[in-house]
């Protein structure tokens, strides 16, 4: 909408919700009286600390939020209000370069400016777990996580349960959260986002929804809207969301696996019906760029300590730098069952809900362009395709945290068009210092290892 048709609407609200990303990739907000709502706003913004968002230090930390009028829609947990994301500034009226909308432009410019593509398609899979009830201490008398579901039987219950990892695609009862999950996908069809399906996933009491085919930004926008709403409607159910790779010990976790490909206007420039498997020489070089700089990405992409519980053998997520037709052992999965060339594509299989959306387009973006850019063949590579050969020679993808982190240290130059060198330095301080909070405090495991020597 333009300015004008914004106050317009805005007149029939009592409140004007400006909604801000944190690092993290979270959402912020500030709230102000729809009444004291003036032209300015959408000028001169409103002024906050960045420091409490992770962004800048106290001594220089005052930005500016703007509203995107494009992302207006009603809040629909709040009442009369009406909410907008916002873009970040500096006090000098240029635009903050760690800001995650403004990364993953820079990166979408980037690739434009090349003239390999103008759009990044993406359609993110987004999987999460709806407990009934979790509760966790972290302190000098205890260090606990209890978790109770309705689809199990621990430790006791009179309801259907589902045996470990057999719940794809079940139906009530067994399917607990059916209802809710409609509430949540009706909430987020009306505030305009492009849902394909949602279902029951492999887990105990997890769960999948999954977006159209859309443009990056958009995505990106939409994932942290997402999360906010299925949390509040778990909550109002009396449950709560999660979306923690990794929540339960010997369960499916939980990934963010993301399709994408490259349009270049109408043209999708991934499709090449006479290529390995109708896929492109663009396509190719991108998934050999993407897998070369897997590593590096994933810090990114991965950027959490319980992301790695996640990614082990046995479960359907990726432990090595390979590609195959319809394989979801692969960090990257060609779907077999795409035949329209207007949206063929691949799926990344590492990232999950810990990313930052925008900072995670980003980064797989870059790596991909940069493989088109060098030419780079996956074959050649080594990168596969793999389907159920042996791949015992092929290097493992980080197993920590730490390792993808030491992985950026040494290969980030092919983010550079979208991430300035000061912001990799601040994400990998943060990420290292959330490594030693981890590190330091004892696993209840370590009792059931060592307490008896």
């Amino acid at each position: 909408m333009n300015s004008e048709e914004f106050f317009k609407k805005v007149k029939d609200y009592e409140y004007l919700d400006l909604k801000i990303y944190d690092i993290n990739g979270g959402l912020r907000h500030v709230t102000l009286p729809a009444s004291y709502v003036t032209p300015s706003v959408l000028t001169d913004g409103v002024g906050f600390d960045a420091s409490n968002f992770g962004y800048m230090h106290t001594t220089f930390s005052d930005m500016i939020a703007i509203p995107d009028l494009s992302t207006v829609v009603e809040d629909p947990f709040a009442d009369a209000t009406l909410s907008a994301l916002c873009d970040v500034i500096l006090t000098d009226k240029t635009a903050f370069s760690w800001y995650p909308r403004n990364v993953l432009k820079n990166a979408i410019k980037h690739v434009m400016e090349l003239e390999i593509a103008n759009k990044m398609i993406v359609g993110p899979e987004m999987e999460f777990n709806i407990f009934k009830n979790i509760t966790h201490e972290v302190s000098e008398r205890a260090i606990y996580v209890k978790i109770k579901s309705d689809e199990t039987n621990w430790p006791v219950m009179d309801e259907p349960a589902i045996p470990n990892n057999k719940g794809y695609h079940v139906l009530p009862p067994f399917d607990s959260t059916y209802d809710m999950r409609n509430e949540i996908v009706s909430i987020l069809t009306e505030i305009g986002m492009p849902i394909k399906y949602h279902h029951h996933e492999v887990g105990i009491s997890q769960f999948e929804i999954e977006f159209q085919l859309v443009d990056a930004l958009e995505a990106a926008d939409w994932i942290p809207m997402l999360k906010y709403v299925v949390r509040n409607v778990a909550n109002d159910y009396g449950y709560v969301g999660s979306f923690l790779p990794k929540p339960l010990h010997d369960h499916a976790g939980n990934g963010m696996h993301v399709h994408q490909y490259l349009a270049r206007g109408t043209k999708n420039v991934f499709d090449d019906p006479n290529g390995l498997y109708s896929l492109s020489k663009t396509a190719l070089s991108y998934i050999a760029g993407l897998l070369k700089h897997a590593p590096a990405v994933m810090a990114f992409t991965n950027p959490s300590t319980n992301s790695y519980k996640r990614l082990v053998p046995g479960f359907e997520a990726p432990t090595k730098p390979s590609f195959a037709l319809g394989n979801r052992d692969s960090a990257i999965r060609i779907p077999a069952y795409v035949n329209d060339g207007k949206v063929r594509r691949i799926e990344f299989r590492m990232p999950d809900a810990t990313a930052n959306p925008h900072y995670a387009m980003a980064a797989m973006l870059l790596a991909g362009i940069d493989g088109v850019r060098n030419d780079l063949d996956p074959q050649k590579a080594g990168f596969g395709p793999f389907n159920g050969e042996d791949v015992s020679n092929v290097p493992d993808l980080p197993t920590s945290l730490d390792q993808s982190l030491d992985a950026l240290e040494k290969d980030h130059e092919f983010l550079s068009p979208a991430f300035t060198s000061d912001l990799i330095e601040a994400w990998i301080e943060k990420k290292r210092k959330e490594i030693r909070i981890v590190n330091s405090i004892p696993n209840p495991i370590e009792y059931e290892l060592y307490f008896g020597i």
